[in-house]
């Protein structure tokens, strides 16, 4: 039997936002299991999953604050985006997980 090196095998997508026209954010294309079931566990409203979502989308991004230190990916950070920004993020974070509602919902050829 040949081993199989389990590492995080999603790719990603890069998008800029608008109030930032030099900022770099990059998307992983969809959750670990461990990451949605965190998700279903939350108690709240869709605001807040929706800003866990996206912690765990986002894999990385150029936001520095003014000494130059990168800033951490998480609720506070998210909090201060303009709303044009962040809504630009749910909405590719919604369509992310539009894509692995479909994914799940085409049958399989062994079903066909």
């Amino acid at each position: 039997m040949t081993n199989v090196v389990l590492k995080d095998i999603r790719k990603t997508v890069k998008i800029s936002l608008p109030s930032y026209p030099e900022s770099e954010v990059e998307l992983y294309d969809g959750l670990l299991f461990g990451q949605m079931k965190n998700i279903s566990d939350v108690k709240g409203d869709d605001i807040t999953r929706g800003l866990m979502v996206l912690q765990y989308l986002i894999k990385d991004w150029n936001f520095t604050d003014e000494e130059g230190k990168k800033v951490e990916i998480n609720e506070a950070i998210l909090n201060s985006f303009p709303l044009k920004d962040l809504t630009i993020l749910m909405e590719k974070s919604n369509e992310i997980l539009e894509e692995i509602s479909k994914k799940k919902e085409k049958p399989s050829k062994e079903q066909s």
